[in-house]
């Protein structure tokens, strides 16, 4: 009787339901019609709002993502749920224009669906992250390389969201980063996880000034921003999409599918013309994305953002070694010894030494070198100084670098090279995949940095072919020593290479037979002021394994010593020596190689190269002259 008297009870809230359901279906129903005969389900837009493979199936995996039941699997199906689910009333937050409110936007303005066929809805909550936001111009933001972290070594981009008329205030505008989510514990599996696509990526947005701290102070990056040409009803529509990703994971790729890819596939989005994500299916290396960017002419302002590293190192060239190094004690002594070690300077190069003590504590203290209770007292000691004399603020803004990365050499290149190899005449043809080493032009990329993958060439000599080399990676950082820090330079490298050796592993003047290779090192680096010229001295460790050696493996470690100069814009060299010795032979080995390059354009550069080994009294020579093409 109860289960009676309740069915009776809740029949007319389900016909009711059903009716409204039905209406809603009614209302729909002409929109449905004329979308299938315009064939929207097949628009690029909609392709891309449900980031459909070759498949015609969505990449999204969270189910939240899709309305129908089978959404993903059916992209029309899921069109047709959407058109239906305009047409329905729902709880504050819960209709599909508060869920999805880019697709709700773009079906409404291809159908012309009027405001009045709608029912009114309430978004409370993407209203207020609207408000928030307020989206008008969109920049692009480019950080620079980071080598102490294997997905920064590329570089990163992510996008910032400025509010109309606060171009002065845009440290407090958002930001939108595209990232993988690391787990606690992944140090050694890091790198791995990140090649293999083991991390979800996801979209987040934070406060700019956040990002600014943390790649400007913490990890010492300077900042290009790219103003975009993105209107604001285009940047609205790219921020509605983004409230609808925020459930929504890929798996993250270091190599591809990162940051920079997925930002340009909003962009892709928002301007159905183009298709940059495309250009980029094997490799996204941020800063080629940026000039993928440019050349659509998305490009309309450039603005320069220097670490405060950089700023730092900007006064010691204004101001001189010899200061700095005293800010640096200043920096880092007793708070009431400070006014004693200023003593015997003019007012001037006191204030000078102040403010380089102080960004040099504060650059230790962001970077988290030094704790607060150490360097808080001392800060607040040195604004005290400084603020008794009465001079104007010394500290001078770093010049715009006259190459910005946009202007950069291309990522890949092909090089064809000939010349003379023991007395006989050789060919080679080289072709590397990225990104970077320190015999191409540097302008626009951070100098004392080598980052090379799949790297290789092959050579014809005496009737033969063969691989000459191939490097599956090769890092090295040289980080010049500074008044304020001494910091270490390292590298490595990893590959296969030919090596002047007979079938018995012993150095040899007229043969060569390949090996694996693994060369680890460290050292240290000098360079003048402006980083043109730079030298380093480091401990090199080799472990090679090949057939032609004696026991299958061999270990061999000596010093390197290296000059990196920069000339000028056109012509830079690069001269290295090593000194390994070999644990199988009990000798030293000699190495010296000589690299000169003259930059056509920059897409073109002609380089000159010249090796040479000793060992056990016999020589090896080789010369070549070749052209290289940056693609």
């Amino acid at each position: 009787m109860k289960k009676n008297l309740y069915v009776l009870s809740v029949l007319p809230l389900i016909l009711m339901i059903n009716q409204a359901v039905n209406a809603s279906v009614e209302s729909a129903q002409p929109y449905v019609e004329q979308a299938l005969t315009a064939q929207l389900d097949r628009k690029t837009t909609w392709q891309r709002l449900m980031y459909a493979n070759k498949k015609g199936q969505s990449d999204v995996s969270y189910q939240g993502y899709f309305t129908a039941s089978n959404g993903k699997n059916d992209l029309k199906l899921e069109l047709i749920s959407n058109i239906e689910a305009l047409f329905q009333t729902d709880d504050d937050n819960h209709a599909v224009r508060c869920r999805f409110p880019a697709r709700s936007q773009w079906l409404i303005e291809q159908l012309n669906i009027p405001p009045d066929a709608l029912p009114n809805v309430e978004c409370t909550e993407l209203d207020k992250w609207l408000s928030q936001i307020k989206p008008y111009k969109a920049t692009l933001i480019y950080a620079t390389d980071f080598m102490g972290n294997p997905s920064s070594m590329f570089g990163h981009t992510l996008l910032r969201l400025d509010p109309k008329d606060q171009k002065q205030l845009n440290l407090v505008s958002y930001a939108v980063n595209y990232a993988a989510t690391i787990e606690s514990g992944d140090d050694f599996s890091f790198a791995w996880k990140g090649v293999t696509g083991q991390y979800p990526g996801e979209y987040s947005l934070m406060p700019y000034y956040r990002k600014v701290k943390e790649y400007g102070d913490f990890e010492s990056r300077d900042l290009w921003e790219y103003e975009l040409s993105l209107t604001p009803k285009e940047t609205d529509f790219l921020v509605k999409h983004i409230w609808e990703m925020k459930h929504v994971t890929f798996p993250y790729y270091f190599a591809d599918d990162n940051c920079a890819y997925r930002l340009l596939g909003l962009f892709d989005l928002v301007r159905p013309e183009l298709n940059l994500a495309q250009q980029f299916k094997t490799a996204a290396i941020p800063v080629e994305t940026i000039k993928a960017v440019q050349k659509q002419g998305l490009i309309e302002n450039t603005v320069y953002r220097p670490a405060l590293e950089t700023q730092l190192l900007s006064q010691v060239r204004q101001h001189g070694k010899g200061l700095a190094k005293v800010a640096h004690q200043v920096a880092f002594a007793k708070t009431e010894e400070m006014a004693q070690l200023l003593s015997g300077y003019s007012d001037v190069e006191q204030s000078q030494i102040l403010e380089m003590a102080y960004d040099d504590l504060y650059l230790k203290f962001t970077s988290r070198k030094v704790d607060e209770k150490f360097a808080q007292p001392r800060l607040r000691k040195l604004l005290t100084l400084r603020s008794a004399i009465a001079i104007e603020k010394q500290r001078q803004p770093p010049a715009t670098p006259k190459i910005d990365p946009t202007q950069s050499h291309y990522a890949r290149h092909i090089s064809v090279q000939a010349g003379q190899l023991q007395g006989e005449s050789f060919v080679e043809i080289g072709h590397r995949q990225a990104y970077h080493d320190l015999i191409d032009p540097q302008g626009g990329l951070r100098t004392g940095t080598q980052l090379k993958f799949l790297d290789g060439s092959i050579q014809y000599r005496d009737h033969r072919l063969k691989v000459n080399h191939f490097d599956v990676l090769s890092v090295h950082s040289f980080n010049p020593i500074t008044p304020f820090k001494t910091p270490l330079s390292w590298g490595f490298t990893l590959g296969w290479k030919q090596e002047a050796l007979d079938h018995h592993g012993k150095f040899n003047d007229d043969d060569q037979h390949g090996v694996l290779n693994l060369t680890t090192q460290f050292g240290y680096t000098i360079a003048s002021q402006s980083r043109d010229h730079l030298c380093y001295a480091q401990l090199q460790n080799h472990i090679q394994a090949g057939k032609s050696l004696d026991d299958g493996w061999r270990i061999g470690l000596g010093p390197i010593m290296g000059c990196q100069n920069i000339w000028s814009d056109q012509f830079n060299s690069l001269i290295q020596v090593e000194l390994p010795f070999w644990q199988d032979s009990n000798q030293w080995q000699l190495k010296l190689n000589t690299q000169l390059q003259y930059v056509l354009n920059p897409k073109n550069a002609i380089r000159f190269a010249w090796e040479y080994q000793k060992q056990d009294h016999q020589d090896w020579n080789k010369t070549s002259l070749g052209f290289v093409r940056f693609f």
